[in-house]
């Protein structure tokens, strides 16, 4: 049974209503209860388009084809074997980045351009340090690059998550050096006289936080829960 027929049914309907998760018995109002609570005003802040039903469903079963494809890179070096590198600091809230280059035997500071979004393969793998896990690091989530344009809403057009439950961000003037260290201090002559590789402005990026639950939510985008 995957995840989606596992929802419990109290919880889409706390969901979709706002009501808590309690016994549903014991908050059920009377007939004369509910006309006047359906009959009266309501103030909703909407702060995002409203997701649909089709959209939850599509959803939880595009994360849960991310973590069966992933399950394998709970094993650091299995992740290194397929071409992941740590690029970047370890980030409080992000961990340390494995992106995926160009090739085992690429140039380490190459990124691979991703020529399309593909949910069996993460463009980035997030990692945190744990003494207790097999080299020292625990997966915690994974990261996805889009190519997009712009729309109105300052969003991707058309991404592969509704844009009611992700949202996606941007990093400009990003120099990465040949020892996988990343700086955004530098314009592209800086970068390039210290050996680095200038990106002026990244495709659109978002993290899944679907292997340590994020408090922010699954699309966030830091993990307050990654130290």
């Amino acid at each position: 049974m995957n995840l989606v027929n596992r929802i419990n049914v109290r919880f889409v309907i706390a969901f979709v209503f706002g009501l808590p998760l309690v016994s549903l018995a014991e908050q059920a109002p009377s007939n004369h209860e509910l006309h006047m609570s359906m009959s009266g005003d309501h103030h909703v802040t909407a702060s995002a388009p409203p997701v649909t039903f089709a959209e939850l469903r599509t959803t939880t079963a595009q994360l849960e084809k991310a973590r069966l494809a992933t399950q394998k890179y709970l094993d650091v070096s299995a992740a290194e074997a397929d071409g992941y590198r740590a690029i970047g600091p370890d980030v409080p809230g992000m961990g340390i980045h494995y992106v995926h280059v160009a090739g085992a035997s690429a140039p380490q500071s190459q990124v691979a351009s991703t020529p399309g979004f593909d949910l069996g393969h993460p463009d980035i793998l997030l990692y945190e340090k744990d003494p207790s896990a097999r080299a020292g690091l625990s997966l915690v989530g994974v990261s996805y690059l889009f190519d997009a344009e712009p729309d109105s809403d300052g969003q991707p057009k058309n991404p592969p998550f509704p844009k009611s439950l992700a949202s996606w961000h941007r990093h400009s003037d990003l120099c990465v050096f040949p020892d996988r260290t990343v700086t955004g201090q530098l314009n592209a002559e800086q970068c390039g006289a210290h050996g680095g590789r200038f990106t002026d402005l990244t495709q659109w990026m978002v993290h899944a936080w679907i292997w340590k639950d994020s408090p922010k939510g699954v699309f966030s985008e830091t993990n307050p829960n990654v130290r």
